[in-house]
């Protein structure tokens, strides 16, 4: 009996991260500014970083897809 696919995309987004620290730097930034001002989005700078993180993870992902 096969056992069940384990889906990896999650840990190789979270690898990825590394590589846009420019992205996550902005993002947590801004997540501290609307905590500190209680109003706002971080809207942008969220797909800004996934964007970063979904580039880098794309060709990972693709590689392990039969």
């Amino acid at each position: 009996m096969d056992e069940d696919p384990v889906d990896q995309l999650p840990q190789i987004r979270e690898a990825c991260k590394s590589s846009c620290p420019t992205n996550v730097a902005a993002y947590e930034s801004c997540i501290k500014r609307i905590e500190t001002k209680g109003e706002g989005d971080c809207e942008s700078w969220y797909f800004d970083l996934v964007h970063c993180i979904d580039k880098c993870a794309a060709p990972k992902i693709f590689k392990l897809t039969k």
